[in-house]
């Protein structure tokens, strides 16, 4: 398989095939997240991709499965399908998830339906109270679970800052804050914010030699969960 070096490469053709998979049903193609930054990495970073319909029916994205598994094995993950009615209406429910999106993305086709999305302040920080107790009671249970792998236990703080990531862009603008575009700046944000200084959030991000033994595992991962408590 042929690794994506720059996901620039990919659009024409991406959007060719969606294209003739819906036709007039198809608004707009949009790319997010690091493939729009320079924190791609070629075989490492998926590929995210939204695709908004007039019709997301089940026999209507059923059009796409051949054409979506062929993108699939490139590492371009399977697109979220959506409507506008869907996006304006659930403003309230899926805030992170909207602001992530809307926080770096570009339009690879037709209608630019983020630019302009009206967030509210008070759906995000209850958003964000939800992630972090979430995250924080599961990280204890994966942790026990993983305990004995250093290789695990790696494995799962890299999983684990790749989901808060998009709380602590809620967190950015909640405080009044422009948004960065990369994850680096977006974790020196929040810890300039609380007053982390360098905190297990760089370390987990930049791990170098801090997780190469369980003991420096359970070192990281302690200071990570009392982080994010």
């Amino acid at each position: 398989m042929k690794t994506i070096r720059n996901p620039n490469e990919i659009v024409d053709d991406f959007v060719a095939d969606f294209s003739r998979c819906f036709g007039e049903n198809l608004i707009s193609i949009a790319m997010y997240g690091s493939a729009v930054t320079h924190e791609y990495r070629p075989g490492l970073s998926d590929i995210n991709m939204v695709i908004i319909l007039k019709d997301d029916s089940i026999s209507s994205i059923r059009n796409c499965i051949l054409e979506t598994e062929k993108w699939r094995k490139k590492r371009v993950s399977t697109p979220f399908f959506m409507t506008r009615e869907f996006i304006t209406s659930s403003l309230d429910s899926y805030p992170i998830e909207f602001l992530d999106i809307k926080s770096s993305y570009r339009i690879l086709f037709g209608e630019d339906l983020f630019a302009h999305l009206d967030i509210k302040r008070e759906h995000l920080r209850l958003q964000c109270e939800r992630e972090l107790r979430g995250i924080s009671i599961h990280l204890r249970k994966a942790f026990v679970e993983s305990g004995r792998s250093s290789a695990a236990l790696s494995q799962l703080l890299s999983i684990s800052l790749k989901k808060l990531l998009p709380v602590f862009k809620a967190m950015v603008l909640l405080n009044n804050k422009p948004v960065p575009k990369i994850r680096s700046d977006v974790i020196i944000a929040v810890e300039d914010m609380y007053n982390l200084g360098a905190s297990a959030l760089s370390d987990v991000l930049h791990p170098g030699k801090k997780i190469k033994s369980r003991d420096s595992c359970y070192e990281l991962f302690g200071n990570y969960a009392d982080t994010i408590d």
